[in-house]
């Protein structure tokens, strides 16, 4: 697969699934949804030299933590899912900054 499909399979992956997104307020699921595309990208640009299983399991990967950031900041009132959507995103950033540290 080129590059520029495996950009597309991998944003395809976020945004078809709606229940990825299903407890949230749109303004919150937006967020979440610009995050999770934005390492959807960054995975299949690191994909090359990976076979499409590997591929495959990263964006698995990434579905997962999307759908738990949705459940976590879905039990927030409306109001307040955003400011915890973005919460949630800088400890997993961190963690990976952490990782990438390593």
């Amino acid at each position: 697969m080129t590059g520029l499909e495996n950009r597309r399979r991998a944003a395809e992956r976020i945004l078809e699934d709606e229940a990825l997104t299903a407890d949230l307020t749109d303004d919150a699921a937006a967020s979440l949804l610009d995050w999770g595309l934005a390492q959807a990208e960054t995975i299949a640009r690191q994909a090359e030299g990976l076979s499409q299983e590997e591929l495959d399991a990263h964006l698995a990967a990434l579905r997962r933590t999307v759908k738990c950031v949705s459940r976590q900041a879905g039990k927030a009132a409306p109001e307040a899912q955003v400011e915890r959507v973005q919460a949630l995103l800088a400890k997993i950033e961190q963690a990976q900054d952490k990782e990438a540290e390593r």
